[in-house]
């Protein structure tokens, strides 16, 4: 009878475990109330006293664009509704497998993508603990900046290899962008660091302009991941074919 009774409560654990699971990674912005017009909306009333928001000229009580919403009212589609949308495409084309839910915050003018679950204004993360990038609003913040979701799809995009291979941001020069650092050891058991082209070819442009006439050569230098890659762990390149 214990063990029957034991059985039944954990079934009932993994269910309760599953269910949430699945609610926060279907759902990331079921759950918060919009309690003011999206941003680029503005507030008006219409002739039933409800709050109404709209993204184009309001004369009188009605909104002269095709693009609004409610915040209380019926008949029109519910601004929270909207938000979800807009949020979640922004998400799509923003965010990173790492940090996929997208928020803004017009208080303190910074929007970005958060790890977990968002606070019930979907203004940024629901605890402070949760890791987070921002996306600026310059191409150059952007690119420079290691906080930055450009920077950290890079991250995300990296393909580790070897063995105890980790990745990480880095940026020795603070004018230059970052690079994504891959570490990992050979099979011999000797570590060592390379960094993704992509990078790597971001942080010459910046920090050496004149790279190109100064004979670097990104398909066959060591520092480069995909070199690395060939030279210690695949075994297709030879010494004498790479540069150092």
């Amino acid at each position: 009878m214990l063990e029957l009774l034991v059985l039944l409560v954990s079934i009932t654990v993994i269910l309760v475990i599953i269910y949430y699971t699945r609610q926060y990674y279907e759902e990331p912005y079921q759950n918060f109330y919009l309690s003011s017009c999206p941003i680029g909306y503005k507030s008006f009333y219409d002739n039933n006293g409800d709050i109404n928001c709209c993204d184009g000229e309001i004369l009188g009580k009605k909104c002269l664009s095709n693009n609004f919403c409610t915040l209380n009212g019926k008949g029109a589609t519910n601004c929270t509704e909207l938000l979800r949308t807009i949020y979640k495409n922004k998400a799509a084309q923003l965010c990173t497998p790492s940090l996929p839910n997208y928020f803004e915050d017009n208080a303190a003018h910074i929007k970005g993508c958060i790890s977990g679950e968002l606070n019930e204004t979907m203004s940024g993360p629901r605890l402070y603990t949760q890791a987070k990038c921002l996306i600026y609003d310059t191409l150059q913040k952007n690119i420079n900046s290691t906080d930055s979701c450009s920077n950290q799809k890079l991250l995300d995009s990296a393909q580790c290899f070897g063995k105890m291979c980790n990745k990480q941001l880095v940026q020795p020069n603070p004018s230059a962008p970052p690079l994504v650092a891959i570490q990992f050891t050979d099979n011999t058991g000797i570590p060592h660091i390379a960094y993704t082209q992509a990078s790597y070819v971001n942080f010459l442009n910046i920090s050496n302009p004149d790279w190109k006439n100064q004979g670097i050569d990104l398909s066959k230098n060591i520092n480069v991941a995909e070199v690395a890659k060939a030279f210690y762990i695949d075994k297709t390149i030879q010494q004498q074919d790479i540069q150092f």
